[in-house]
């Protein structure tokens, strides 16, 4: 029997030299066995009125409220668990028996905008023919975060709305077919031919960006029940990495938000690696920005001890020597060239406020909110109507954040609310061994943010949150992922994904940092070696999201459930349906949770089948759905190899669940062959098919509500 190890993304390679303070070893057997049993009936119990600290956390005042108890049917996941041997869908998608689901949006087809756009060109030698000016107006490539806007504003609608999609990254070799540049720091720049394949033509880097940032298109359900992307809607339009966004916030004319494109630090081009999402309560998308400060920048200028890359402040955003990354724009736009403009790099990483129901409205990026790798973000709505924000920063060993808006919403009033998100305070977690915890203000000139440490005003506090939150101590997590929120109860769950780096002493991957101190488990990240992550829930004292202080404690152990694991810590503790790599999360009005996974790539080098290694019984990524009032978790989707699970989100009338699914077939966005694979068109590969990312609906086939 063998172990087989997890391939390394870029999150990995966690960058975190803080040597913050950890919370004692992993608590004892019994007190595990409590904290990670499930959601059952004693856990509730025991965990319901907060940690040891005592602190009492009602439900959230305030905030929407999902239906009654009674309404809530006794079983929510009244489907069939997807089931096969192995678990893999191969090249097709797979729903419980009695559910159907059809291809909504596709990468590169038409968003339905007034100014058109031609149908995608499904063979190879056309499809590179797209223009920029085309990929501007057609859905992007890898589907990630996503919400759904009833319209018209202010209703419930079930049957039409507006799809804000997430467009994480672009394969090239999907959309361009042109080859990355392959090189490494050591690499001569003399010996590159620019007349040759690192020669980029400067559509082709229009294109390329074209297809990232964010889709918004209006959908509607048919008199057939099918679902369709309306033509000529008024409302489609494309966000992208050469849109015009405003900087709003603290952040906003700062020194370090400066270029030479834009002298005065207010506004600039594009939003880059969104990643997950959310919403407002006042209706307007969040997509968030992950690893836009790292991916698409570079140099050919600059030598590898040029004193810039000692800068903790580069090195603790993965800006490394060399200029080999996943784009190589920097050749044809000079923004991205850290040796001409080394401030753009800091006007990545944010939150991007959008109003989906005005295109006209210019998107902003929101930096009170802080800069880092976002994965996504969940709200709460206080009795006094302030509004607090949580999100993630995806990259092993680093930290959750909550953000509280300094005035409060006006929920009858939209327009009013526009800037709410640029006045308020930033906070970081830190976990206590005991279950609870402490907000800490990142404010300037507060707990060691002084200029003397480097923070000699509040933007630089957030242009550099990762070090400040190093400087409060708070607690290094195992790559935070998604959170979703619970209105009814205050609770908030949050993923964390993996950290194979965890108990080890580990070099940050590519920086020029020493090794870092061997980093132990604690209560919040009880495993060494996470190979499959965890999902943990937090609420604030009181039902007060404005509060610093919070219980907490954790849900489930992802992993297998087998006894063919060479190691028992891989093991889950998962009241059904085993998965690992818990990442996309949605809290529904039936008190379900609903998870989606990221792990197929690890699972296709045991091939498939994980039998004999710590990946036995898992398979593909999949959508599992857990009722949180139980614990039971039940497989609902098996998505094509190789692909991710994103953004999940159902109609207010929970008859049509939308997914994206992300990159089937290979990991993005490296030029990786997609092998044999045409999902979900199906056009064989000697014609020119092609795998594309693709939002789809699923429906029951009786059209009653997903999961009753």
């Amino acid at each position: 029997m063998s172990k087989i190890s997890r391939p390394l993304e870029p999150e990995d390679f966690g960058t975190n030299q803080s040597g913050n303070p950890y919370f004692g070893d992993i608590v004892s057997a019994k007190r595990r066995t409590i904290l990670v049993g499930g959601l059952g009936t004693v856990a509730l119990s025991l965990f319901g009125c907060g940690g040891s600290d005592g602190i009492d956390t009602p439900a959230v005042p305030g905030g929407p409220t999902p239906p009654a108890e009674p309404t809530i049917p006794p079983n929510t996941l009244n489907f069939t668990s997807v089931s096969r041997t192995p678990m893999i869908a191969g090249d097709d998608l797979i729903v419980p028996p009695g559910y159907k689901w059809s291809a909504l949006t596709k990468q590169g087809d038409p968003i339905g905008s007034t100014l058109g756009a031609p149908a995608f060109r499904s063979t190879a030698a056309k499809r590179f023919d797209t223009t920029g000016a085309e990929a501007e107006l057609q859905f992007g490539d890898n589907h990630d975060g996503m919400a759904y806007f009833p319209l018209p504003y202010g209703s419930k609608s079930s049957d039409r709305g507006l799809l804000a999609i997430n467009h994480e990254a672009a394969r090239a070799n999907v959309i361009s077919g042109f080859r990355f540049v392959g090189v490494t720091a050591t690499t001569d720049p003399a010996t590159l031919d620019p007349a040759g394949e690192t020669a980029m033509n400067p559509d082709v880097v229009r294109k390329q960006k074209a297809f990232h940032g964010v889709s918004v298109a209006e959908v509607y359900r048919d008199s057939a029940g099918k679902w369709q992307v309306q033509a000529n809607s008024t409302y489609a339009r494309k966000v992208h990495a050469d849109t015009p966004i405003a900087i709003g916030g603290p952040a906003r004319g700062h020194a370090a938000m400066r270029t030479g494109a834009d002298p005065t630090g207010t506004q600039m081009r594009g939003t880059l690696g969104n990643c997950g999402s959310g919403a407002t309560p006042w209706g307007t998308y969040l997509t968030c920005e992950e690893d836009s400060h790292k991916n698409y920048f570079a140099t050919r200028e600059m030598k590898a001890d040029d004193p810039r890359f000692q800068d903790p402040r580069w090195a603790r955003y993965s800006l490394v020597p060399g200029y080999n990354r996943d784009y190589t724009w920097h050749f044809v736009d000079k923004r991205f060239d850290l040796a001409v403009e080394p401030n753009e790099t800091n006007r990545f990483g944010w939150i991007v406020e959008i109003d989906p129901y005005d295109p006209n409205w210019q998107p902003v990026k929101r930096t009170a909110m802080g800069r880092f790798a976002h994965e996504n973000v969940a709200h709460l709505v206080n009795a006094d109507k302030r509004v607090a924000f949580y999100m993630g920063d995806d990259q092993n060993f680093d930290y959750i954040y909550k953000f509280v808006t300094a005035k409060a919403m006006d929920p009858d009033n939209r327009t009013a609310n526009r800037g709410l998100l640029d006045d308020g305070t930033l906070y970081v977690a830190k976990f206590n061994d005991d279950g609870s915890g402490t907000w800490m203000p990142l404010i300037q000139g507060q707990n060691g943010l002084t200029a003397e440490n480097g923070f000699p005003d509040q933007a630089s506090v957030l242009i550099w949150a990762r070090l400040a939150a190093d400087k409060l101590g708070a607690t290094q997590m195992d790559r935070p992922e998604w959170l979703a929120s619970d209105a009814g109860s205050g609770w908030v769950y949050a993923t964390l994904s993996n950290n194979t780096g965890r108990g080890s002493a580990t070099a940050p991957g590519g920086t020029t940092a020493a090794p870092r101190a061997a980093q132990p488990k604690n209560a919040a990240n009880p495993r060494d070696k996470n190979l499959h992550g965890h999902i943990i829930r937090l609420r604030d004292a009181g039902g007060d999201v404005t509060a610093t202080k919070f219980s907490w404690n954790v849900v489930l152990l992802a992993g297998t459930g087998t006894s063919d694991t060479p190691d028992p810590a891989n093991k889950g503790t998962i009241n059904g349906d085993a998965f690992s790599s818990p990442d996309s999360v949605m809290f529904d009005a039936w008190q379900r949770l609903w998870i989606g996974s990221d792990a197929a790539d690890a699972l296709k080098s045991s091939d498939w089948t994980g039998k004999g290694t710590d990946w036995s019984g898992l398979g593909g990524d999949m959508l599992l759905a857990m009722d949180t009032r139980t614990g039971q978790v039940k497989r609902f989707l098996l998505a094509p190899d190789g692909a991710e699970v994103c953004g999940a989100q159902l109609t207010p009338d929970g008859r049509a669940l939308f997914v994206n699914i992300q990159h089937p077939g290979t990991e993005q966005p490296r030029d990786i062959p997609v092998e044999a694979m045409t999902w979900p068109d199906k056009i064989p590969v000697a014609q020119g098919g092609v795998v594309r990312s693709t939002t789809v609906v699923i429906t029951r086939e009786d059209g009653g509500v997903i999961g009753m």
